[in-house]
């Protein structure tokens, strides 16, 4: 048996409250509030979302979609865990009344898979990881330069993939190359160790530590470095390192045994369908609710900054933001295997399941557009003091 996982756990509870009659007084014709009426678990089922780290843009569509009301549960409730340092954060033993999912990137869902955690795939999230290389103004000139020291990365393991396959195609040797995760993936991603040079670059996401980056205050002068503070260099200086999807959104097969675990699954990705078509289509919004629910450690411009950045990651969404590509993640998987952070490339079919996204597309309500094919992104830039 898989030992229980201590995990960081915020306190931000969805309901997804029952309405599975129409409105007293109101129209029988469904509405937004009761179109997913029939999509109820038998009993009370709790969903983890297990996220990368600690929460910053990423976790916006999860809080917008708590006050939600485009679609119908039944006593299902969703938390945010973050991940413990040292922890599996995918080790976790399946509980009576609670199912887990989990947020990680194609490459580092197959090291978690190797570690002996059998994830699936069940819906897709991110087009794009949104990386970018970082080092200081005065740091190495070059990838060769770069590859010859320690990267700070912002992610978990096997993040790291779509950077050593830049490095790859450079040719560069990177063998002396050493990839350092934060010490606590559960508080706000640290730059400081870029700063004082323990680090010759970091790999940052392009919606919150390309942010933090400009945050930074200086260790002598103690004011914000602003953009200036540090530049990028992967390929061509300012380009993000894309080579390979962002975030998905994936379950322990075990967990789809259960009709009520899958109806419960369906539920939340229909909250979250909702949450990021909000937090597209009004950004401060989205950032206002993030801001008050007290989660995330930025606040103002500089959280609608990475709101509006993280919505570049994601649309418009040609096939659906849910949608499964997998033409990219067979790419994504033979990336992680070319560049030795998995052994093996399982077939692809071992890695996907449909099941919950095409219940929760069947009961999709016609109001949530996820596709978003007139998304543009805002005029925001982030406020230094």
């Amino acid at each position: 048996m898989i030992p229980v996982r201590t995990a960081a756990r915020v306190a931000l509870a969805l309901v997804l409250v029952a309405a599975c009659r129409p409105p007293v007084g109101g129209s029988a014709e469904p509405s937004a509030s009761s179109i997913a009426g029939d999509l109820v678990p038998s009993r009370d089922i709790a969903v983890a979302i297990h996220l990368p780290g600690a929460p910053d843009a990423l976790a916006s569509a999860i809080t917008n979609a708590a006050g939600s009301e485009s679609i119908a549960g039944a006593g299902v409730q969703v938390e945010i865990v973050l991940p413990y340092a040292g922890e599996d954060a995918f080790a976790v033993r399946e509980r009576d009344g609670q199912t887990d999912i989990f947020f990680a990137t194609p490459a580092a869902a197959l090291v978690a898979r190797e570690a002996g955690n059998d994830l699936v795939m069940i819906a897709g999230l991110q087009r794009t990881a949104g990386m970018q290389l970082a080092v200081l103004p005065k740091g190495p000139a070059s990838l060769e330069e770069v590859a010859t020291g320690s990267i700070l990365l912002q992610g978990r393991p096997g993040d790291e993939a779509p950077l050593l396959a830049q490095l790859d195609e450079a040719g560069v040797d990177r063998s002396a190359l050493e990839i350092a995760y934060a010490e606590d993936p559960s508080s706000p991603f640290d730059l400081f160790g870029l700063f004082d040079e323990t680090y010759v670059a970091a790999a940052v996401t392009n919606y919150d530590g390309a942010a933090r980056l400009q945050e930074f205050y200086d260790l002598e002068s103690g004011i914000p470095v602003g953009p200036e503070g540090a530049r990028f260099v992967a390929g061509v200086d300012g380009d993000t390192l894309s080579m390979a999807p962002g975030a998905a959104i994936w379950a322990l097969r075990s967990a789809l045994e259960s009709e009520d675990n899958r109806i419960a699954m369906a539920l939340t990705l229909i909250a979250i369908a909702d949450g990021l078509a909000g937090c597209r289509d009004d950004v401060p919004a989205c950032a206002v609710v993030l801001e008050d629910s007290a989660i995330a450690d930025r606040y103002g411009d500089g959280l609608l900054w990475s709101i509006n950045a993280f919505n570049g990651t994601m649309w418009p969404a040609p096939s659906g933001a849910f949608a499964i590509d997998e033409a990219e993640l067979t790419r994504a998987v033979n990336q992680a295997v070319a560049v030795g952070v998995a052994s093996a490339a399982p077939p692809i079919a071992e890695l996907v399941d449909r099941s919950v996204l095409d219940l929760a597309l069947l009961n999709l309500p016609a109001t949530i557009d996820l596709v978003g094919e007139s998304w543009a992104p805002i005029e925001v830039l982030l406020p230094l003091e």
